[in-house]
This record gives C-alpha cells, sequence and structure tokens, in this order.
C-alpha cells in the first residue's frame, strides 16, 4: 500500500488507527476540549486559551489546517461544529488520539506573537461553554470579536501597524520578493502621509493596494472598515474573443439581446476601466487581472470614488454593440441596483455520459467531498470512448480531487510522476508538515515508495525555478501523483480532454498543471489564472486589519511558477458569447467531443 493509499482510506473511510502506546496513555474524554471560547474569522477558528484570543497553529503537533479539511471532508456542513464540540473524536478519526492535557501552538491574537502552550487540559466544562455558544448563535455565523475594531487609530497606533506589518511580511510572506517592490520605500510613503489620526479604512485601502502589487493571486487585506458599495451595475461581465459581453445575473438573456458587447461605460472604455481596476487586484497573469477585474466593476459605486474620483450617482451610462465592427453602438441609461449581482457555478451541468458514448465529469469546486460523485462516475465511463473533464469556473479548494482523478490516468507500465514542487517560507509559525495538507513532502520523507521517491531523485537533478530566494525557505516539497490502491480503480486509456478558463485557479491551477502534457491528455479552451500560495494570515495589533498572504513558493515541475502565468491549454478556445446564458451554445465543450471523435 502506497502512502496515498492509507490517506485515502482515512479521508473517505474514517478508519481508526490508534498505537497501543498512545492508547494507554490517559486520553481526553470524546465531550471535551483545551479551548475555553471559539469563534470563526471566515473560515478561521479562533480559540480562548488561559482568558486570551488565539489564532490554533497546531494541536498536539497536528496542523491546524490538516484538522480543518479532515472535518470539512468527513463531516461537511457540520465540520465547524465538530471542530468546536467533537475535537477529540474527529483527532481519534484522522489518527492522532487526543490525550486529557494537551500542547498546543498558538498565535496570539492582539499582537501575533507565537507561543507554545504545553499541559492545557481538555476539560468537558469547555466544550459545554462551545456548546452553549453554539445554541445561541446561528450555524456559521461569525461570532462577536473580543475587541473594539476602531475605526481611527492614533498616528502612534498606526506606525505600529505598519512596523508588525513589515515584520510579518518578511516573517512569512513567500513572495515578499518575486516582484520589485520596494517594501520599505512605500512604507516610508505611507508613515510621512499619516496625521495625528489615522481612518482604519484609509489604512485599510492603501496596504491592499500594496498587497496587490505581489504578485500574490491569494493575497488580500480586509477589514470591518473596509467601505462597502451600497449599489451595483444590474449585469455581469464576461469576456469572449470578440468583446465583454454584459448579460442579466439570472442569465435569461443579454442587457440588451440585440447588442450583448458592452464597450464603455459613463464613457470609459472597457480596457481604459480594467487599467483603472488594475490596482486593486492581484498583479498577476494578463488573464487573472482581466477576469477578477470584470468582477470588480460588481463594485463601480466604490470605483468611482476611490479611483475615479467620481461623484456618486444611483445610474450608469452603457455603450453597446452588436459586433466588433459596429458603427453605431448604442448608448443606454441603467439604474443602479441595491442587490449584488453573482456570478454562481457556470457552466451549470451535471456529470454524465453524452453524445451516446462520453464521459463527461463536471468538477465544479475541488472539494473532498466530491470524491464519491468522482469515483461513481468513473465507473460509469469505464466503457466510454472518452473522458471531458470540465473544471471552467473552478476556483480552487483541496488536491484531493486530482490525486483521486490521477490514479484512473495512470498506466500499468507507466511510473508516478511529480506534479508540482514547492518550498514554504521557515517562519516559527509553520511546522515542518506545514505543506501535509497540500499532499506535498521532503524528498527524504519516508513515506514515499521506492518508484515515487526516484521519480523526485530524477525531477530534482534539473529542477530550476525561474525564480528563487533560497534564503528563508524550507527544502523542496514534491506532490506526486500515483495509483491510490482503491480497489475499483482501473486504468482509462481513452482520450481525455480538460476544460479550462481565467476563473480557475489555485488548486484548480494544481489540477491542470500536474495533468499537463500527460499521455492521452489534452488541455482545451482557455489559459487558467494563476495562483498557488498556502496562504497564511496574521492581524495588526491595533487597526484590526487582517492580511492573507501566501506562505509556499508553488512551481510546476518545469520551473514555472504558477502565479502570474496560469496553465496554458493545448487548444485554446474562446467561448461563444450565448455560453454564458442559460440554454447557450457550449461551442468548447462541443470542439472537446468533436476532439475525442478524431482520436
Amino acid at each position: 500500500m502506497n502512502m496515498f493509499s492509507g490517506r485515502l482510506y482515512w479521508l473517505i473511510f474514517a478508519l481508526f488507527i490508534i498505537s497501543p502506546s498512545v492508547a494507554s496513555a490517559q486520553m481526553a474524554d470524546k465531550k471535551s476540549s483545551p479551548f475555553e471560547a471559539l469563534r470563526w474569522n471566515e473560515d478561521s477558528p479562533e480559540v480562548m486559551v488561559q482568558s486570551d484570543w488565539y489564532r490554533p497553529l497546531t494541536i498536539q503537533g497536528v496542523d491546524v489546517e490538516r484538522i480543518l479539511a479532515f472535518c470539512k471532508s468527513s463531516y461537511g456542513g457540520k465540520a465547524r461544529k465538530r471542530f468546536g464540540e467533537d475535537l477529540p473524536v474527529a483527532l481519534q478519526a484522522m489518527g492522532h488520539p487526543l490525550p486529557a492535557k494537551v500542547t498546543l501552538k498558538l498565535q496570539r491574537i492582539k499582537d501575533g506573537e507565537v507561543i507554545t502552550l504545553a499541559d492545557v487540559p481538555s476539560t468537558k466544562s469547555n466544550r459545554k461553554a462551545i456548546w452553549r455558544a453554539n445554541q445561541t448563535t446561528q450555524a456559521g455565523d461569525e461570532q462577536p470579536r473580543g475587541r473594539s475594531n476602531p475605526s481611527r487609530i492614533s498616528r502612534q497606533e498606526a506606525l505600529a501597524d505598519l512596523a508588525a506589518f513589515q515584520m510579518q511580511l518578511d516573517d512569512q510572506f513567500a513572495y515578499r520578493h518575486l516582484k520589485d517592490v520596494d517594501l520599505d520605500g512605500e512604507l516610508t510613503r505611507f508613515k510621512s502621509s499619516l496625521g495625528e489620526q489615522v481612518e482604519v479604512e484609509d489604512l485599510t485601502i492603501q496596504l491592499h493596494k500594496l498587497m496587490m502589487s505581489f504578485g500574490d493571486g491569494h493575497a488580500r487585506v480586509r477589514s470591518r472598515h473596509m467601505p462597502r458599495p451600497t449599489s451595483h451595475p444590474p449585469f455581469l461581465l464576461e469576456e469572449t474573443s470578440k468583446g465583454i459581453v454584459a448579460f442579466m445575473p439570472d442569465r435569461s438573456r443579454f442587457l440588451d439581446p440585440e447588442r450583448p458587447y458592452l464597450l464603455a461605460i459613463d464613457g470609459h472604455e472597457i480596457d481604459d476601466l480594467i487599467d483603472v481596476v488594475r490596482p486593486i487586484v492581484p498583479a498577476g497573469s494578463t488573464q487573472l487581472v482581466r477576469s477578477r477585474a470584470l468582477r470588480e466593476v460588481r463594485t463601480l459605486e466604490m470605483i468611482r470614488e476611490l479611483l475615479l474620483e467620481e461623484p456618486a450617482k444611483e445610474t450608469l451610462t452603457c455603450m453597446l454593440a452588436s459586433g466588433p465592427t459596429d458603427t453605431q453602438p448604442v448608448r443606454y441609461l441603467h439604474q443602479m441596483n441595491s442587490k449584488r449581482p453573482i456570478y454562481g457555478d457556470w457552466p451549470n451541468l451535471k456529470s454524465g455520459i453524452i453524445d451516446s458514448d462520453i464521459g463527461y465529469l463536471r468538477i465544479e469546486e475541488m472539494d473532498d467531498r466530491l470524491i464519491p460523485r468522482i469515483r461513481t462516475s468513473m465507473d460509469e465511463f469505464r466503457d466510454t470512448k472518452g473522458l471531458i473533464v470540465d473544471v471552467r469556473g473552478n476556483g480552487g479548494g483541496t488536491r484531493l480531487p486530482l490525486i483521486v482523478l490521477a490514479g484512473y490516468l495512470l498506466g500499468p507500465d507507466e511510473d508516478p510522476w511529480v506534479g508540482s514542487v514547492a518550498r514554504y517560507r521557515t517562519s516559527d509559525r509553520f511546522g515542518r508538515d506545514h505543506l501535509d495538507a497540500r499532499y506535498m513532502y521532503r524528498a527524504d520523507d519516508p513515506r514515499w515508495s521506492s518508484d515515487q521517491r526516484r521519480v523526485i531523485t530524477d525531477l530534482a537533478e534539473d529542477f530550476q525555478p525561474e525564480w528563487d530566494h533560497p534564503e528563508g525557505f524550507s527544502d523542496w516539497h514534491y506532490l506526486v501523483l500515483d495509483r491510490t490502491g482503491v480497489d475499483d480503480e482501473y486504468f482509462y486509456d481513452k482520450p481525455v480532454v480538460i476544460l479550462s478558463d481565467a476563473n480557475c485557479f489555485s488548486a484548480t491551477d494544481i489540477f491542470l498543471g500536474a495533468l499537463s502534457g500527460r499521455p492521452r491528455v489534452t488541455l482545451m479552451g482557455a489559459p487558467s489564472g494563476g495562483g498557488s500560495a498556502r496562504s497564511q494570515r496574521f492581524e495588526l495589533p491595533n487597526s484590526g486589519i487582517e492580511i492573507s498572504c501566501a506562505s509556499m513558493a508553488s512551481f510546476r515541475p518545469d520551473g514555472r511558477l504558477y502565479d502570474g502565468r496560469g496553465i496554458e491549454v493545448d487548444i485554446e478556445i474562446d467561448p461563444d458569447p450565448t455560453f454564458f446564458l442559460m440554454n447557450g451554445k457550449d461551442n468548447v465543450l462541443e470542439a472537446a467531443v468533436e476532439h475525442i471523435r478524431s482520436n
């Protein structure tokens, strides 16, 4: 059994593996917790220990990211409840029984200091307090914060926050030196502009723009005082080869059925508007910038105020055309809408057999909960003439869908292969298992089989990253794809076409990059966005501003970065404008079917 076999059985079948030495120790009661209180900051837990709030990093040596991923894959919508109320049970299911006294690695919320506390008791009273708090809070709601979140701070407090910001970036930001960003100079400029009182909103905006310039597609800056629009354009935007189309949020029709192409908003040509928005989206690949910028147009109210310095108004003027050669485009006046338009999952298709004998596997998100569906579909597709895997619009998630599908695509005489290479910043925040949740391990990890170790050695001999800044980074880690050893797995030896677009990101970039160039596999559609990060957060002590940044520098096996590039396709096909509408023409899917027929 290789390293994937054991882990897959834990994740899918929740086997309980307890060593005799651990079992004989005094274990935590299954209805206990080492935390006095628990609250959620988006998807990240914050815990109270010894009357202070912390972000948990490891619990008894187990990375909290791994625990959360396991809870999500095993318990679905009850993942938060299980983490808070049934932590000993979850850890036991992972093969890490919790002792009655626990060692915790924590990061203090108020100042970012990382500490380790030993012999923290896991008690029933703690668990009961968390349970009671959950009864008074709707499932999934964020718990009240333990501080005031001021809208304004003093100059000295802002200077302290900027110092903490720089210290944290220097400590944990993998792409700190990727681009020629003069961090010292930018912060000096910020400091010189500070008054005696500093609006947290203004500081948030400035730090957001700065973080976008580093090229980290996962970077984010947020605070409770970030400006939020109250009105929005009444349409969505997407790009085609002939231009940008505007359509209704319910996808029932174009904004103007006779003139689907948007040329300008309020007199600003659409490409000029994208350039205006560029400073507030990550400085990544061309396709990522354009895709993110088009989605940011939904915040037109804020773009007017902060970037265009134009007055607020309740309308917008759109110039629409029937096509790129239309010599008589028409201007339309539209009311702004209080409801934010949502893109949702698109295309909205279901997995199954299409065109009588071709398998169609739709993976709309990289979610461990989809594994049973993927396996059921692959069993159904066993005798098909070809397979289409559609990951268009998939913004990422976990890597298990890739690992599972790759097991079907490896021939009996083919070796495992390296799908991704990375290393992380050697911050005190991160343990040696920092990339375990990404299924990445060092070359000398004992979990590798002899064949897996051999392909790592072969790749490592010639691996040349296009960018490298080895100081302050870990050893190289590798994602290796192999047969998983699950009983119903088989070799799918027919042609495979994978459909991609610019909205593919993060774990979907890894998915595409790992399968690109494999025998029998063709990538079709448009290049992906480009991003791989192992994103981490820290909080500035006075303003409460939260920063998310990459802790991992991630590369394709040929040394190219994911961030700033994305994954190119073998056959580039732009979508038909009607693809974005219900019952529209999916010319990319049609081309995939034809490609399989011709092969």
